[in-house]
Formats: C-alpha cells, sequence, structure tokens
C-alpha cells in the first residue's frame, strides 16, 4: 500500500508554492504548525492527501487520541498523528499554493521525504516554502523577531526587505526541514524559510503573537491579502495574559529588562542583579497558563 493517500486529485495548479510546517523540532510554541493550519482555515483549503503514519511513528512515544464526534449519535473514532496536504487556487494570483502541515516522523525520514517529493514534482511545485519557530532569548516586549532563508529570489527579495535573510552555515543536529530542505536542493528544487524567534520563558503555550508576526511576513512576501484581525485580536489577547502572569513578580520583570539591555532596547545604566534560572520563569509562567488568569482572583475570595 503507498503510504502517500489520495483522497482526490487536484485540478491542473499553476506554479504552486508548497508551504510546509511541523511540530516537533522545529515548531517552538507551535508557531509554525499554527500559522500553517490559519492559512488552511482562511482560504477553506481542499484536503487531498495525506500520508499514512503507520510507517513513520512510533506510536507508543506519540500516542493516537480517542475522540469524539456527535452526528446524530455519539461515536468514537482513532486521531492518529497526521501529516495532512491542501490546495488552494488563488484567484487574484499567478500561483497556487499546496500546505502541508503535521507532525515530525520518528521514522524512516528518507522514505518520508521521498513521498513529499513526489508531491512536488507531480505537481509542478516551483518553491518550497517551510516555517519554523525555535526558542531564543529574546523580550516578549518588542516585536517579534523573525528571519528568512532560501536559494528561492522570489520569496527571498521580498523578505530580505524587512527582516534579515541568510544563507544557513549550521552544522549540527536537524530536523525533518533540515533533511527536507538539502533534499529539495540536491534536486534544484528552490527554497526558502521564514522563522519566528520565541521568547524561551513562553514556551508552554502557543504563542499567536510570534505566528502574527510570521502570517504578516506571509502576507508581504507573497501579496496574499489575508485578513489578519482574527489574529491580532488573539495576539492582544495574548499579551493581556502574558502581562497578567508576570505583573508583580520582580525577579521575571528583571530578566526580562535584562534581555531588552542586551538587544539595546534600553539605555539606563541600572546595577547589575542576581536573576533568576530561565527554568524557574517557565515553570512560574506555564503555573499561571494551567490556573487560569481568573484563579488568583478565585484563591483571594477563599482566603
Amino acid at each position: 500500500m503507498d503510504a502517500l493517500i489520495y483522497h482526490e486529485r487536484p485540478p491542473t495548479l499553476r506554479q504552486p508554492i508548497l508551504i510546509a510546517a511541523f511540530d516537533g523540532w522545529a515548531d517552538a510554541s507551535e508557531v509554525a504548525t499554527w500559522s500553517a493550519r490559519f492559512l488552511v482555515r482562511q482560504w477553506n483549503a481542499h484536503k487531498f492527501s495525506e500520508i499514512d503514519p503507520e510507517e513513520f511513528f512510533v506510536f507508543t512515544e506519540q500516542r493516537p487520541q480517542m475522540r469524539w464526534i456527535k452526528e446524530g449519535q455519539r461515536r468514537r473514532y482513532v486521531k492518529w498523528p497526521a501529516n495532512t496536504l491542501y490546495y488552494y487556487q488563488a484567484a487574484d494570483a499567478d500561483r497556487d499554493f499546496i500546505i502541508l502541515v503535521g507532525s515530525e516522523p520518528q521514522l524512516k525520514w528518507k522514505s518520508f521525504v521521498k513521498l513529499i517529493m513526489e508531491v512536488v514534482r507531480e505537481h509542478g511545485v516551483s518553491v518550497v516554502l517551510t516555517l519554523g519557530a525555535a526558542l531564543a532569548a529574546v523580550p516578549h516586549t518588542q516585536p517579534a523577531r523573525i528571519t528568512g532563508n532560501g536559494t528561492d529570489l522570489f520569496i527571498t527579495d521580498r523578505l530580505s526587505s524587512s527582516v534579515p535573510v541568510n544563507t544557513s552555515r549550521y552544522e549540527g543536529p536537524t530536523g525533518i526541514l533540515g533533511v527536507l530542505n538539502t533534499t529539495l536542493e540536491q534536486e534544484g528544487i528552490p527554497t526558502a524559510g521564514i522563522w519566528g524567534n520565541v521568547p524561551h520563558y513562553l514556551s508552554a503555550r502557543p504563542n499567536v503573537r510570534v505566528a502574527l508576526s510570521i502570517l504578516e511576513q506571509l502576507n508581504q512576501s507573497l501579496g496574499l491579502n489575508l485578513s489578519l484581525r482574527s489574529v491580532e485580536r488573539q495576539a492582544a489577547l495574548f499579551d493581556t495574559q502574558v502581562n497578567q502572569a508576570i505583573s508583580g513578580n520582580q525577579e521575571v520583570l528583571s530578566y526580562i529588562r535584562k534581555l531588552e539591555e542586551e538587544q539595546g532596547l534600553t539605555t539606563e545604566d541600572k546595577p547589575r542583579e542576581e536573576l533568576p534560572s530561565s527554568d524557574s520563569i517557565v515553570q512560574d509562567i506555564e503555573e499561571f497558563f494551567r490556573r487560569g488568569p481568573d484563579s488568583n482572583n478565585e484563591d483571594q475570595g477563599r482566603s
């Protein structure tokens, strides 16, 4: 059985751009996959294919999930780790889009990438644009830092006007994006990437603020005319929750001021102070989000 399962055959696509995002190694705070799924929803993109998870995952490590669906009567189904392909035909553009969003596989990466290359060749993909996010020592109080890379001038030239674009010279452990991009380059397929830097002390929750910055860059570089008002509202709510989580915690506030100073964002001469470990900061904020923003008020009401 072919692991690339087609539910329907897309119509002929015009020089499609494949946008790919995987959770796991290159998806800090779910920024990349959240952004890709937003595109699927915004465009009402058509699901046309998926990769059978059977060969690529260890289900005792990434377990399937039981779910209930209600269609007249309740029934159960199993939600497996997924890698799903969608297509979108843009009426007001000269290119169409394929979106691949899913989970970084645990097994047989070469075979997995071969399946993606089948899609690239069969549908005449003109460029593969990958989305990623990494934890970084950056403050949440400033606009999210976005970087770009790749070999495709159509995208990188448009990115370079607003974000740093570089050719990566990284050496070391990599994820599925590194393997995919290397294979594409060897096959002569143009590539590009957009990455968001996620404040490492906010890693516990999908960071809509950074996702918004990635979507804004996609909008600008590809001329997508996306409506991002709903994302802006979610990002504002996220900011409010984060600020509520850290208000009154002088250790965390001092740490954030230190990050701002390291980024050259403040000019005040402050004495150097003993700061908490980043792990303890993450734990404090994770605990806040687990309990919910109203939990402090509830606790006070009980006392």
